[in-house]
């Protein structure tokens, strides 16, 4: 958690006033909410590999690229045209 979501709050902080919409940062933050419940369901379940941790980790990082990856596609849309 103290790894991944500052990161992630940071960049939806970044997105909202680039001015993406509401309904995809609602739909990040849940994503990312369901990715970390998943992971620390499985890290309470069992130690070494979990379906709770692959999957909580693998969402965790699919929700960060996702964000990066929409931060430069707005910029490059501002800058370019």
């Amino acid at each position: 958690f103290v790894e991944y979501v500052p990161m992630a709050l940071l960049l939806m902080g970044l997105l909202e006033i680039s001015g993406l919409s509401a309904s995809w940062l609602w739909t990040a933050g849940g994503m990312l909410l369901l990715a970390r419940v998943l992971h620390a369901w499985g890290l309470s379940h069992r130690s070494g590999y979990s379906f709770g941790r692959f999957w909580g980790t693998l969402l965790t990082w699919t929700v960060l690229l996702m964000m990066a990856g929409m931060g430069v596609g707005m910029s490059l849309r501002h800058f370019v045209g």
